[in-house]
């Protein structure tokens, strides 16, 4: 999977951090474990890569299910659905909301900084609707994967 370092990690740690708190979550070692993969690389992850990222003897799987669960209701982290029954998270910088491109064979992840489906979700909120969101992922196979069949 193709994973990007941010930048601004610790700032964008030290901001969860305080979300966590104004919300009145506690600040647990397994939350910042996740937080800190969360905001060093984009991801997205699986609960599962996660837990192997983190520390040995650190918590068990349930827990990260569980601190995703409450990150994700606080809008802490954003849940992807790439269709394979998995669910794979990554840290919402609130910066822009964007999409990825997944290849059908060997499952690299790219970002794609652009977003087509914006116009949809206004014209939805002009027909009446409200908390309007979508999803989209595209898929095909990348140039890699191509050049070895």
């Amino acid at each position: 999977m193709s994973r990007h370092e941010h930048p601004d990690a610790q700032a964008q740690f030290e901001s969860a951090l305080q979300t966590l708190r104004d919300h009145q979550h506690r600040i647990t070692e397994p939350r910042k474990a996740i937080l800190t993969i969360l905001t060093r690389e984009h991801g997205p992850f699986t609960a599962e890569e996660l837990h192997k990222q983190m520390a040995k003897g650190g918590c068990d799987l349930v827990t990260v299910y569980r601190c995703l669960t409450a990150m994700e209701e606080i809008n802490l982290v954003r849940r992807c659905d790439f269709g394979d029954g998995c669910y794979r998270y990554e840290f919402n910088t609130g910066e822009h909301h964007h999409h990825h491109i997944i290849c059908r064979s060997c499952q690299a992840v790219e970002t794609l900084d652009m977003c087509v489906a914006d116009g949809l979700e206004r014209m939805a909120r002009q027909m009446g609707f409200a908390n309007v969101t979508h999803t989209l992922e595209i898929f095909g196979v990348c140039a890699t994967c191509q050049q070895k069949s």
